[in-house]
């Protein structure tokens, strides 16, 4: 960090101090071109619907990964019960439940943001500030309140607002809170992703963007939280292929220690002569943005492998045959032996795996079953979050269950023992 002066009692930083913006190495745009066509291939054989059904549950899965690098675990079973307002008794539990909910309302209200407003700037003050006021105003005051660690004194996080009073992160020291407007400026236009017609740079300039809102710290707390939902929404403002098909913070989770590593090693000042031209090291800022790029691609060739639609629809098929004979590998508990999981229920879900939705009219034909008897078969699969409908007449859609993704994704997350 470079000081150039003293006022108030406060070190004042040149805005030159965040210096490079962007890593000096061609390597990492090659590195991104690689990605930017595996995303355009991502999921490209699978209906649109199973698509969608996919990505609903990826949004528990990002914010289940992203509470877990917070130290927070809210398994996606608890999640989806949240989602249903169905809470812990214990007052801690529920508190957790709480903040997972609140992370996915937030996604969801980003997504319907930037679907009407599609040249929104995700990294400006203004949108960094809505995401930390949308995320904060859903949760319990309590936590509200964190301990500052340079003063050992309790601050109030007010939602929305930047932070008021000076912080240390390790052996990093944030910019004085009274520069921050002038450092998110900066971020604001440097980082807009409007900037970048090509996505391979624009994927570079994420990873630095990434780096770059920790280092300023705009916020007394949330800082993490806010910064992986703005770079869910960056990915969305580019258009990059396979959009809610991957999630970067299951990578991010995966790897933790490194994840930090990087961020800290990231904030160091130049190093040498030969160490680029800005007061930040650009070697430094160059292995954060290949970690931050090596962990997409990661995360985008997984999902690939598990998208193949027919190996999908055979890995339905043996959590089927699983679930008829009531006997689920990692499962506790009733999981639906005898009538309920009939071979019917095992050959829709496959049906709906290949074609998206299913008419209801056709539902009795494609099972061989009599009216009654195929209603109750779509009761149950309905009542256990297999399938859904718009409306009552609807036809019925595709759903992945928070119990079932570990069985139709493994690796996704552990199943709930």
């Amino acid at each position: 960090m470079h000081e150039i002066g003293h006022k108030s009692g406060h070190f004042i930083m040149s805005i030159s101090s965040m210096e490079p913006l962007f890593p000096e190495s061609p390597e990492l745009k090659e590195k991104a071109q690689g990605m930017v066509r595996k995303t355009e291939n991502l999921g490209r054989h699978i209906h649109a619907r199973t698509a969608q059904a996919i990505a609903d549950i990826l949004r528990t899965v990002n914010c289940y990964y992203s509470n877990l690098i917070e130290g927070h675990e809210t398994h996606p079973i608890e999640i989806e019960r949240a989602m249903r307002k169905e809470y812990s008794v214990g007052s801690k539990e529920r508190n957790l439940q709480l903040e997972a909910r609140a992370h996915i309302e937030v996604q969801l209200e980003i997504e319907k943001r930037i679907s009407s407003e599609p040249d929104t700037n995700v990294c400006s003050e203004d949108f960094l500030r809505w995401i930390h006021n949308e995320f904060y105003s859903r949760l319990p005051e309590e936590f509200w309140i964190v301990r500052n660690p340079r003063t050992g004194q309790t601050e109030k996080v007010i939602p929305g607002e930047l932070r008021h009073h000076e912080v240390s992160v390790g052996r990093h020291i944030p910019p004085p809170h009274t520069e921050l407007k002038e450092y998110l400026a900066r971020i604001g236009d440097a980082y807009n992703p409007a900037r970048f017609m090509d996505r391979s740079e624009a994927f570079v300039a994420l990873s630095a963007t990434h780096h770059r809102v920790l280092w300023v710290h705009p916020f007394g707390d949330g800082n993490g939280r806010v910064t992986r939902l703005m770079t869910d929404a960056y990915l969305m403002c580019i258009r990059a292929g396979g959009h809610g098909l991957w999630t970067a913070s299951r990578g991010f989770a995966k790897r933790r220690n490194d994840y930090i590593s990087f961020l800290e090693e990231a904030d160091s000042p130049r190093r040498d002569n030969y160490d680029g031209r800005g007061s930040l090291s650009n070697k430094a800022l160059t292995l954060f943005c290949r970690f931050f790029l090596e962990i997409c691609e990661d995360q985008i060739d997984y999902m690939s492998k598990l998208l193949e639609v027919d190996e999908l629809a055979e890995r339905v098929l043996k959590y089927g045959k699983f679930r008829e004979s009531g006997s689920l590998p990692g499962a506790s508990g009733n999981i639906g032996k005898g009538f309920d999981f009939r071979p019917e229920a095992t050959k829709l879900l496959h049906t709906l795996v290949y074609r998206g939705s299913v008419h209801r009219s056709k539902i009795p034909d494609l099972l061989g079953l009599e009216e009654r008897t195929s209603r109750r078969v779509v009761n149950f699969l309905t009542d256990d979050g297999f399938i859904s409908s718009k409306t009552p007449k609807s036809p019925l859609e595709l759903r992945v269950p928070a119990h079932a993704g570990p069985y139709f994704f493994p690796g996704l997350y552990e199943p709930r023992a």
